[in-house]
C-alpha cells in the first residue's frame, strides 16, 4: 500500500477540487471514491465530497486489488535502483519486456512479477515507456498506481548508426504512422504527415570510418521512433533488420543508458545510468580509427 499525506493551505468546496489542484488524475480520484478506508481527513474516515478547510491534514491510501497474471520465470534481474515506488532494471538485448505469442514464458514481466510476489501482496506490472526486445538498457517500473499516474521521466539513448555527420547536433521532426491491416497494428511504422507527432534530438558523440556513436533523446517516445527517424535521414542503426540495411550485426544497436525521474512527493529527481553493453564496446573497439 502507498500512503501519501497533504496539508491544505486554503479552503476547498470538497476533496475532489483539492485533489485536482494537486494534480491527481481522474482514475486515481475514481479509485479513492470507490474504495472504503482510502481517505482520512484529520484522522477521520472521509469521502471525496468532504469539505476541505485550511490546515486540514489529508491522508490517502492507494493499493492494488489484483496482481498481473503472467507465467513466472527465473531470468536474472540487474536491478539498478529500487525503493517503495520504483524498480529500475538494466534489461539485456533479446529479452522482451512483456509477454507475446513468441515469448510468453520468458520475458521481463514474468521475472519482475516473480521477484515482487514475495515483497508486495498484490503487484501490477506497470512499465513506463517499455523497450523493444532488441533494445537494451534501463526499464522503469512503477510499483503502485499513484507513482504510475504522477511520474515524469526523461530517457537518453545511445546508438551506433551507419555513416558520419557534418553537424554535431540536430533534430528530426517527422510524424509516425502505425500501419494497420484488418484493424490489427502491424510491426512496421512509417513516416507520414497523417501520423502522430514525433521529435528526436540527436548529438554525435564520435565518428568512425563509416559509423557514428550518437546520443538521442525523445520528446514523444513513439514505437520504433529512433530506428525510423535514423533510417529516414539515411543513417539507420547497425543491426536494424526492419528499417536498416544488411550488415553483420545481430541486433539494433540501441541502448537506454540514462534516466531522470521526478515524482511530486520526492524532494529531488532520481538520476540513474548504465554502462554500454558488451556488443557496443566490442564494435566501438573494432571500428574506431
Amino acid at each position: 500500500m502507498k500512503t501519501i499525506q497533504f496539508k491544505s493551505n486554503k479552503n476547498y468546496k470538497n476533496l475532489y477540487f483539492f485533489l485536482k489542484d494537486k494534480g491527481l488524475s481522474e482514475s486515481l480520484i475514481s479509485f479513492l471514491r470507490n474504495n472504503p478506508k482510502t481517505i482520512f481527513i484529520n484522522g477521520q474516515a472521509s469521502t471525496i465530497k468532504t469539505k476541505i478547510y485550511k490546515k486540514d491534514k489529508i491522508t490517502l491510501n492507494f493499493y492494488d486489488n489484483t496482481s498481473t497474471k503472467v507465467p513466472y520465470n527465473n531470468m536474472p534481474l540487474n536491478i539498478i535502483f529500487e525503493n517503495d515506488d520504483l524498480l529500475i532494471i538494466d534489461k539485456p538485448a533479446g529479452i522482451p519486456t512483456i509477454p507475446s505469442k513468441r515469448h510468453y514464458d520468458y520475458n521481463l514481466a514474468g521475472a519482475v512479477c516473480k521477484y515482487m510476489c514475495k515483497k508486495q501482496q498484490n503487484f501490477v506490472f506497470r512499465v513506463e515507456g517499455r523497450l523493444d526486445k532488441d533494445t537494451s538498457g534501463l526499464v522503469l517500473i512503477t510499483k503502485n498506481q499513484l507513482a504510475s499516474s504522477m511520474i515524469k521521466y526523461k530517457k537518453e539513448y545511445v546508438a551506433i548508426c551507419h555513416g558520419t555527420f557534418k553537424t554535431r547536433k540536430f533534430t528530426i521532426d517527422s510524424p509516425i504512422l502505425t500501419i494497420t491491416k484488418n484493424n490489427i497494428n502491424q510491426q512496421q511504422r512509417v513516416i507520414n504527415e497523417n501520423g502522430k507527432k514525433a521529435i528526436t534530438h540527436v548529438k554525435v558523440l564520435k565518428s568512425f570510418d563509416n559509423f557514428s556513436l550518437i546520443q538521442l533523446s525523445l520528446e514523444q517516445g513513439r514505437t520504433h521512433q529512433i530506428r525510423l527517424h535514423m533510417s529516414k535521414i539515411r543513417h539507420p542503426l547497425l543491426g536494424d533488420k526492419l528499417y536498416g540495411i544488411i550488415d553483420n550485426v545481430d541486433r539494433s544497436l540501441l541502448h537506454c543508458h540514462k534516466m531522470e525521474i521526478r515524482l511530486p512527493f520526492y524532494k529531488r529527481p532520481i538520476k540513474v545510468k548504465t554502462d554500454l553493453p558488451k556488443d557496443f564496446t566490442e564494435i566501438l573497439k573494432n571500428r574506431i580509427t
